[in-house]
């Protein structure tokens, strides 16, 4: 799409053709015409039109033209008014009373709306996002035995491996792609009428309850329990959060991956390609720029997660105050469908920089042993061993000495020393080599979960 009239970037600069199936205007309308289909099928189903009837209308939704559509609601006002005017002009005048039969617009829109949602997520967020997982999942098993230092705070703290370091993220974002899926699954629709009583149907059926269930079940979804005019827009919202809580993960791995390209860090670089620039007067800049983008784009996401969460209240049966709000909900998904693509063809092609993460592990002069040296002093006895370890590991750290070589010149600290076994001293010593606690086998742990998950079995590809 080349609009460059558009005022929302989803429209021009960040224009998915992918992401535009599933959500642009044109679906929207194209998900409540299918609506309207059902509902002739349903109708066809309970004798109160023929089927033949049912069949020329769901015919004339599957050509409806959107741009009639939108002509017709400058002359209605309505956007529903507008598609069953639209697929009144190709039926019969035997099937035009039977076009939206019984139906009040927010059983098309809410019902159009979880199905829309639904499949957007399962089709396109979810198998981008699980695409991302692989790829993390791939780079964890090259780099579990890869030693890097952990920070906590922008310190160095103690030992790690870069693999375990990405595994953080394939559980979390395994575990929230789960709850995305289960949250889609539970989108519910409606068709009880103007205010969920049933008031039209009960007229010409029995069994209204029935009806909806049945309706619903032609598109797979599920009827709410209750509804008013609208179904409550809770399970909408949920599924909006859980989205915001994946685009927040994804982030913060930005965010993660960003501060290792700092230059006085250097652990990690984007893939420079040819041509690229980073600074339009700085040349020898290589910006950290798609980890970046993604970081923005989940601004974006969050304040929508605003926008979403206003909408919990509707007065009384139901008011208009979120119809305008909620036609922006798309751009979550959008977001996050952008974000998992970006950020799966980054880390796909990062380059990892491991001199500079053995340099840096060796940076703080063996004072990132202080945990592990204060717990063997409290071993043998000693009654402020956290204390001591801080003085021996500060005093390293502001002599630029080995904390080992400042222990020797301690006469308290070395007759703890002389206590340790080889195993023991060998961790003080080099614990950039031997202090990573568990780190590859948790990494396996988490990859082996990953692999064995039902997100894999469902979003995986085969």
């Amino acid at each position: 799409m080349n609009d460059y009239n558009s005022i929302d970037p989803l429209d021009g600069r960040y224009f998915d053709p992918d992401i535009s199936k599933y959500l642009s205007e044109k679906t929207r309308i194209q998900y409540q015409a299918k609506i309207e289909a059902v509902l002739a099928q349903t109708l066809s189903d309970f004798g109160v039109c023929s089927k033949d009837i049912a069949q020329e209308i769901t015919d004339a939704t599957k050509k409806i033209d959107i741009e009639n559509v939108i002509k017709e609601e400058l002359i209605t006002k309505h956007d529903i008014k507008a598609i069953v005017n639209t697929i009144k002009t190709e039926v019969s005048d035997q099937a035009k009373p039977y076009v939206h039969f019984g139906a009040t617009s927010y059983d098309i829109v809410s019902s159009a709306s979880a199905l829309q949602f639904k499949v957007a997520t399962q089709e396109l967020v979810l198998p981008r996002l699980n695409s991302l997982i692989q790829t993390l999942v791939d780079l964890a098993d090259k780099y579990k035995d890869q030693p890097q230092i952990g920070r906590t705070h922008g310190q160095h703290a103690v030992p790690i491996t870069f693999g375990f370091a990405l595994g953080e993220y394939i559980s979390r974002l395994r575990q929230s792609g789960e709850a995305v899926h289960e949250l889609s699954q539970s989108l519910c629709g409606k068709f009880s009428g103007a205010v969920g009583a049933y008031n039209a149907l009960s007229i010409f059926i029995d069994d209204p309850i029935k009806f909806e269930k049945d309706i619903l079940a032609k598109i797979g979804l599920s009827p709410s329990e209750s509804s008013t005019q609208i179904v409550p827009a809770e399970g909408m919202i949920r599924l909006l959060d859980e989205m915001t809580i994946t685009s927040g993960i994804m982030a913060n791995l930005s965010h993660d991956m960003r501060n290792l390209q700092r230059t006085e860090i250097n652990e990690v670089r984007e893939k420079f390609e040819e041509g690229q620039t980073g600074s339009s007067t700085m040349a020898h800049k290589r910006n950290p720029w798609n980890f970046e983008n993604v970081i923005g784009m989940s601004k974006q996401v969050t304040g929508q997660l605003l926008n979403a969460n206003l909408n919990i209240s509707s007065e009384h049966q139901r008011d208009l105050t979120d119809s305008a709000s909620a036609r922006f909900y798309p751009i979550i998904p959008a977001c996050v469908a952008l974000m998992a693509k970006r950020l799966d063809t980054i880390m796909s092609k990062i380059e990892v920089d491991e001199t500079a993460m053995q340099k840096n592990l060796e940076m703080s002069s063996g004072a990132i042993a202080a945990e592990p040296l204060y717990l063997l002093f409290e071993k043998y006895g000693h009654t402020q061993a956290h204390e001591k370890a801080k003085k021996l590991a500060h005093s390293a750290l502001d002599l630029e000495q080995d904390l080992v070589d400042v222990i020797s010149l301690d006469e308290e600290a070395k007759n703890y020393w002389d206590k340790f076994s080889d195993f023991e001293k060998s961790i003080i010593s080099k614990p950039e080599q031997n202090y990573f606690g568990i780190s590859s086998k948790k990494t396996q742990i988490i990859i082996k979960n990953y692999m064995k998950s039902d997100f894999k079995k469902l979003y995986g590809k085969t």
